[in-house]
């Protein structure tokens, strides 16, 4: 019979990645196989499917619309690979801890990184979805790097894949889920998440992962429960078998790459295809993003929120956003959301969120309260499904008395949202499609007399939008 390696390998990655669920579904189902002889073949199964894994990976961050059917329907067949794999592994570690008897040492130490490698896969995907991540995730991560550490194989080297050398170990595994978890990836989108998975693997070395908590110490998680690490905000009454976790050393090795970003210089391997980003400004995002995570003055509110009853209705995405300013019979209707809590800069409000909501981090939002006789404009810096269909989204306030305008670049006219109004010698800020207005380039206003504005920088980039900011000249 052939190996895995070798039938997998010649396969579109979504046909490998269902040859692989189907293949480890039935293994699952195979009484008549010893426990380590079934879990083997699935290890070879797990190896021969890493590098079509990434593969659809690069592919799923290269489909830029955020909801499309090929988009979706990729996300479903990697999460339900990595989902069962990460099943068939948290029975593996039931039956191990039942009896230790059962897998020799080094079938221990597989099990347990391969336990953690995938149960983090679910994790990401589940984040590139906005949540919600299945609830006994950590208590099967915590539960693998125990067990390591009871058959002290924690720090055992595991060969990851078929046609690598790559190896690591359960320790490092873990430390890198950690990582992960502490990012607060409810606060990024797809491409930043997986931008921040890589850069961890750069600062690995910087990272720490300690029994006892320090002044550095920024998150903590008990090995001997179920639940998911947590900021360490005061010392745990109950220890338990506890781990603590820092990234402030890495801080100065990713000030350092952000500065290389900055000047134009961007790390092959951060550049995923499709999703080049000559300017770098996603890439410094993520980067920026980390620094703050795990920098050892923890982000703290600036301003107070406060309880705010009432519903407010939203229009999502630039686009729909000008039309509804300007009026325009094709606007679809504005959904509806429940208030929570508002502070000076923010809104937070609950949001239907189902399979074929596109609502992602970096999303415009022009924003009707139900105490303003005008629309507002906002980007989402949070959203998160607590359960599936119902979401909790984080909004920032941009601010301005947004209007509907026409732009003309020279090479053809656009619709934009211009968030302040025009003075002549004063800088203005304009809401323009991502894929737009040509950047460092002038623009004209389009009106009864056509208005020239002239290019100042970018101040953010969005899932669908950028807020650049001009020179009114007149």
């Amino acid at each position: 019979m052939a190996s895995p390696l070798l039938v997998l390998q010649h396969m579109d990655p979504n046909q490998a990645l269902q040859q692989v669920v189907g293949q480890v579904h039935a293994a699952r189902a195979r009484s008549d196989l010893p426990h380590a002889a079934r879990l083997r073949h699935i290890f070879e199964l797990d190896k021969a499917v890493q590098r079509q894994a990434r593969t659809a990976l690069e592919r799923y961050l290269s489909l830029s619309a955020t909801l499309s059917p090929a988009r979706h329907g990729l996300w479903q067949i990697v999460r339900r690979c990595w989902g069962e794999l990460f099943e068939t592994y948290a029975e593996s570690l039931m039956a191990v801890e039942a009896d230790t008897e059962a897998l020799a040492r080094s079938e221990i130490a597989e099990l347990s990184i391969r336990a953690i490698r995938a149960g983090t896969q679910c994790i990401k995907w589940d984040a590139f979805q906005h949540g919600p991540i299945q609830p006994n995730t950590w208590a099967v991560l915590n539960q693998a790097y125990r067990l390591a550490l009871l058959a002290d194989v924690a720090q055992r080297n595991v060969q990851l894949r078929s046609d690598r050398g790559t190896e690591s170990t359960v320790e490092r595994e873990y430390l890198r889920a950690l990582a992960f978890n502490s990012l607060g990836v409810d606060q990024l989108d797809a491409f930043r998440l997986e931008v921040s998975s890589r850069l961890i693997q750069y600062v690995l070395p910087y990272l720490e992962l300690t029994e006892h908590a320090d002044a550095a110490s920024l998150q903590w998680v008990d090995l001997s429960g179920p639940e998911a690490p947590a900021r360490l905000v005061r010392r745990p009454a109950t220890l338990g078998l506890a781990r603590f976790f820092s990234g402030t050393v890495a801080s100065g090795p990713l000030q350092d790459m952000l500065e290389q970003v900055a000047s134009g210089k961007i790390p092959a391997p951060l550049i995923s295809a499709g999703q080049v980003d000559a300017s770098g400004g996603k890439v410094a995002s993520a980067l920026s993003h980390m620094i703050r995570c795990w920098s050892s003055e923890p982000p703290v509110r600036r301003h107070r929120r406060h309880p705010l009853p009432g519903t407010m209705l939203v229009v999502p995405g630039l686009q729909q956003f000008a039309l509804r300013l300007a009026g325009d019979p094709r606007a679809r209707a504005p959904h509806a959301w429940q208030l929570q809590d508002a502070s000076l800069q923010g809104i937070g409000a609950d949001a239907r969120l189902d399979e074929a909501s596109d609502l992602a981090v970096g999303t415009l939002l022009g924003m009707h309260m139900p105490d303003s006789a005008t629309w507002r404009v906002g980007a989402v810096r949070r959203v998160w499904r607590s359960t599936p269909g119902m979401g909790r989204v984080g909004v920032e306030l941009l601010g301005g008395t947004p209007v509907a305008a026409m732009a003309d670049d020279g090479a053809g006219e656009l619709s934009v949202v211009v968030l302040d109004a025009p003075r002549r010698g004063q800088p203005t800020r304009v809401l323009v499609p991502g894929a737009g207005l040509r950047a460092n380039t002038p623009i004209y206003l389009l009106g009864a007399a056509p208005l020239k504005l002239s290019p100042l920088s970018t101040l953010e980039y969005g899932t669908d939008h950028e807020i650049r900011m001009y020179l009114c000249a007149g």
